[in-house]
């Protein structure tokens, strides 16, 4: 133990010493030994000046056990019994029950009052009798407290202290005090001594007393409410709400002991009901400090589990004790709150060791509150087992709670310095942050610009660049400029902020300036449909700006605009309002929320990232038009709705006026939605990906990337365009930005999964974060891969390379699949096609060629190999698909029959064995199952861009159960390939596999559309 700790162990001891000299400093003043005592049930008063001195009736009273008479009827033979005492076990040991439930007996005084101190009446304090009680003064009665009897059925309970005033013209005072009570209660009859004195003299004693708990109660009262406006106002601290729950009770406990207040004030509360909720009060202060120093502890205590156990079973305890004492149990109640009392202070002392052990800042407060309170319920259990008389004490409650208090304080004030050094070293890495911005920014400008200058001066004077890279340097000189402005923006707010940066204001022409900075952003409006109007009159006065910063924020604000606004319009505005011009820019993007609009003015504040979030930068660019629109003596602010669009509006000073009026005008300008696509003349090999991207600036670069290395890309702003070209033809893999407009990319990612597995269609997703949990999701929506920005082009080729590569694997497995599944002609058909050629052979020969030739037919088209295509001709289709009926109708006669519907007019391709596979099942699963047999009707009708294809049967047909299961690949271990392969391959090809509907013994229809 270092020295902190033998401070602590000092300064405890001292504290404890200084305690124990008030508490007995106290007694002093209220010591009855120096008062005359009752002998034999005697008080000798004679030759005593009461004078302002009220005497406590203690020592040896008569007592009459198991009796309830009269006074004229109480006999001379009696025992005596101490004041304060134990009458349960006077009455236990004269009663032939073991351990009674009902007691009852009467207590008898006689005092001998001096002629002297007769110049006032007096007056006995009757403080704490239990449970019931009836005062008779020489022979009549003058009180009752409930309903004293020799049964416990006649008996009621009721505790209230009460007040008997005696005529000053007596010699002597005959008490007598019958006392009944029911329970098990070991504190019973006359738990504390009468006061007697002259009346103003018991007075000013009650008087006191009440004071002093009014007074501790107060106090208690005040640090709960405090607590709870804490708790609720200002930081919501589980130890905050366990106090105030201490304070409260302790308070309610105060009023229902010593002179229970709040029985006198409410006298209608029975006596039953106090010693209820008296006894609850007491286990809620000591459980909830368990739970306010198990709390502190937890905070820096690393193992909890155990302990945790421990809280848990003295917290169910306390459940049980309450529901026990509300239905009365009382024989279980007793022993619960002994358990209560004496473990839990075990648990608070271990806490409170713990707790000064980890060196808590403030501890030694709550050292000293807890020694109070023990201090205090060790005074309070001497007189509850009536081995001393206690007057009521104050202070030991009022110094813990005032302990308590200086521990908080102790604590924000901790917290305070804290945050203060916090506050201070923030500050300073804050400065040094600015500096290194500033300073990196300067270290990067001149290699930009550099970067810039070269490739503007290649792309000018250079005749010998192809197209190509052509457009790949007007790529690299946008990013270049848009990196020149984030640097830009970086250097204003370091000026601003060092107050660098003046103005040089002049007259300027504001609608030039605002047309200007329109042209400039059009290309940001690529992929967007957005019109810009620009409504300022020719006529608009000059406005009194410095130029350049005039166009610096507009550029920002409108640039704002476009970023978060997909389609609608941006609309420029200016009026006059004094000696001011109000300029808007009103948007219908996507809006902002009321807080995101208390900060968007703060520097690196932007609104809050979400899965469609657009946009970027580093948040620099409100706060630099906020505090230029400030140097130009204007003011910026900001009205929006959520999903309804923003409009920024700021003033600046008026310049001169025009000299000649023109009438207004409105600069319109449209700009439509633009969809790069790939050439047409883009080799069908090619592997086909679909880029999706909300940033044409990306789209441009990823483009030029893949193309570059001989991909065929197809280009889309948003997710609702890519689910559309998802419909127009085959593609190898989808590349897509997370963080997109309206869908972001886990959304799309969700939706192309409900078509197409991993396997089939690959999806790699760019994104700006590459924490865990945003790859987590990523993979949990579906996605292959992905890929942080910025993009390096090897990564983005290596790894867009590989997942074309499996994509290209699943479908020469599902194209052998395919193969196989022709190949695997099944031996019976071909023994049973043979059989019907012997057969026709002598019953007829013409018909045994025609069958023949179908036969050659059939298995010339099952092995030849334009099956391994992925599409063949409908007719090289249709010839195999006629050769296998007629060989099956030859077979079954009239049980097959087969019905033709083509209508079909233009070249169309289908997966090889696609209608053939169908036909094979309608056939061998439909019709031929009935003893009958049946029809199977094959319908190819050209609509419209589609061909149809339909298989119907009147066949046994199948129940929804199994229709739902057919095409499911957990069970194509179960089943053939056939049509689960047919399914793939539609999917793959055309975006949209096999229909199947079918109704139990009516039959099946097998359906699917091809695009032409």
């Amino acid at each position: 133990m270092g020295l902190k700790k033998w401070r602590i162990v000092v300064l405890t001891s001292f504290f404890l010493l200084l305690l124990t000299t008030f508490r007995f400093m106290w007694l002093a003043q209220y010591d009855p030994r120096e008062m005359p005592q009752a002998q034999n049930g005697v008080l000798d008063l004679r030759g005593v000046d009461l004078g302002n001195q009220s005497i406590p009736l203690n020592r040896e009273w008569a007592f009459y056990p198991w009796s309830l008479t009269e006074p004229n009827e109480l006999e001379d033979q009696t025992t005596a019994l101490k004041i304060p005492g134990k009458w349960r076990q006077q009455l236990e040991s004269l009663s032939d029950v073991e351990n009674p439930s009902f007691l009852y007996g009467t207590y008898r005084l006689r005092i001998i009052l001096d002629e002297s101190n007769r110049t006032e009446p007096y007056s006995l304090y009757v403080r704490d009798v239990r449970s019931a009680s009836v005062a008779y003064v020489n022979g009549e009665k003058v009180a009752e407290q409930g309903q004293v009897a020799v049964t416990p059925d006649q008996f009621k309970a009721e505790i209230k202290p009460y007040t008997i005033d005696i005529d000053s013209g007596v010699d002597e005072i005959d008490i007598v005090i019958q006392v009944a009570d029911k329970g098990h209660s070991k504190i019973s009859g006359m738990k504390e001594p009468l006061l007697f004195g002259h009346t103003s003299a018991v007075n000013r004693s009650k008087t006191v007393s009440i004071v002093a708990q009014i007074l501790s109660t107060s106090i208690l009262l005040l640090h709960f409410l405090f607590a709870l406006i804490v708790y609720f106002g200002f930081s919501r601290r589980n130890e905050l709400l366990y106090l105030a729950v201490v304070f409260g009770s302790a308070a309610l406990s105060i009023l229902l002991d010593d002179d229970r207040i709040l029985l006198v004030l409410f006298p209608e509360v029975s006596g039953h009901i106090w010693m209820n909720v008296f006894s609850i009060t007491y286990a809620t202060t000591v459980v909830f400090l368990m739970l306010f120093f198990k709390r502190l502890l937890f905070d820096v205590l690393e193992n909890k589990r155990i302990l945790s156990g421990i809280y848990l079973f003295v917290i169910a305890l306390y459940v049980c004790y309450i529901v026990l004492v509300v239905f009365d149990l009382r024989s279980l109640t007793g022993p619960l709150f002994s358990i209560l009392m004496n473990f839990v202070p075990i648990l608070i002392v271990f806490s409170l060791f713990r707790i000064v052990w980890r060196g808590m800042p403030g501890v030694i407060y709550l050292l000293f509150a807890v020694i109070c309170i023990a201090n205090n319920i060790a005074w309070a259990s001497l007189k509850s087992n009536s081995l001393l008389i206690l007057p009521y004490y104050p202070f030991d409650i009022i110094i813990a709670v005032l302990c308590f208090a200086v521990f908080w304080f102790k604590q924000f004030f901790h917290v305070t310095e804290e945050s203060q050094a916090l506050a201070e070293r923030l500050q300073r890495i804050n400065a040094q942050k600015d500096e290194f911005l500033a300073n990196t920014s300067h270290e990067l400008r001149n290699p930009l610009h550099g970067i810039m200058s070269i490739s503007q001066t290649i792309y000018e004077t250079e005749d010998q660049l192809s197209d190509e890279n052509k457009k790949n340097l007007e790529t690299l000189i946008t990013v270049s400029r848009r990196m020149s402005n984030i640097l830009n923006d970086l250097l204003d707010a370091h000026r601003l902020k060092e107050g660098h940066i003046s103005l040089q204001q002049t007259d300027v022409d504001l609608s030039a300036v605002v047309t200007g900075t329109v042209d400039m952003l059009q290309f940001m409006t690529k992929g967007k449909e957005i019109q810009f109007k620009v409504a300022i009159a020719d006529t608009f006065p000059y406005v009194q700006a410095d130029e350049n910063r005039l166009f610096q924020i507009l550029f920002n604000l409108i640039h704002n605009a476009v970023k978060f606004t997909e389609h609608g319009e941006i609309v420029i505005t200016a009026r006059m309002e004094g000696k001011m011009a109000v300029i808007s820019v009103k948007d219908t993007g996507i809006g902002m929320n009321e807080q995101t609009m208390k900060s968007i003015f703060h520097r690196y504040e932007q609104a809050d990232s979400s899965l469609t979030a657009m946009g970027g930068g580093l948040g620099l660019g409100l706060s630099i038009c906020d505090e230029l629109v400030r140097l130009h003596g204007g003011e910026l602010t900001v009205q929006s709705r959520l999903n309804q669009g923003s409009t920024f509006t700021f003033t600046i000073p008026l310049g001169k006026r025009r000299s000649s009026p023109v009438a207004n005008s409105t600069f319109i300008q449209q700009v439509p939605v633009v969809l790069e696509t790939a050439a047409s003349a883009t080799s069908l090999n090619r592997p086909r990906i679909l880029v999706v991207d909300d940033d044409p600036l990306n789209l441009s670069i990823l483009e030029r990337i893949l193309r570059a290395n001989d991909f065929d890309v197809v280009s889309c702003t948003s997710g609702q365009d890519a689910l559309k070209q998802l419909n127009k033809g085959k593609w190898d893999l989808v590349l897509s930005d997370v963080m997109m407009p309206k869908m972001s990319g886990y959304e799309l990612t969700e939706k192309i999964r409900e078509r197409f597995s991993l396997a089939e269609l690959p999806i790699l997703l760019l994104t700006a974060r590459s924490q865990l949990e945003d790859i987590q999701a990523g993979f949990h929506f579906g996605a292959n891969d992905y890929i942080t920005k910025p993009v390096e082009k090897v990564e983005l080729v290596a790894r867009v390379k590989g997942l074309i590569d499996l994509r290209k694997s699943l479908s020469e497995r599902i194209a052998l699949e395919a193969a196989w599944l022709q190949a695997q002609i099944q031996p019976h058909f071909l023994f049973n096609t043979l059989n019907t050629i012997a057969a026709l052979s002598d019953e007829n020969p013409r018909k045994m060629m025609k069958l023949i030739d179908e036969f050659g037919n059939y298995l010339n088209a099952s092995f030849t190999t334009q099956n391994l295509s992925e599409l063949v001709p409908l007719e090289k289709e249709l010839e195999l698909v006629r050769s296998y009926v007629y060989i099956e109708q030859q077979r079954f006669g009239d049980r097959l029959k087969v019905e033709w519907d083509v209508r079909v007019h233009s070249n169309v391709s289908v997966p090889p064995l696609a209608i053939q596979t169908i036909v094979e099942n309608a056939i061998n699963h439909g019709v031929l199952r009935k003893p009958e047999g049946g029809t199977v009707r094959i319908s190819i009708l050209e609509q419209g861009v589609f061909v149809n294809f339909s298989i119907v049967d009147d066949g046994i047909g199948m129940n929804s159960e199994n229709v739902q299961q057919l095409l499911r690949k957990a069970d194509e271990h179960h089943r053939g390939i056939g049509l689960l392969n047919t399914d793939k391959r539609l999917k793959q090809l055309f975006g949209s596999g096999l229909a199947i509907e079918s109704e139990e013994f009516v039959g099946t229809t097998v359906s699917f559309a091809v695009r032409m």
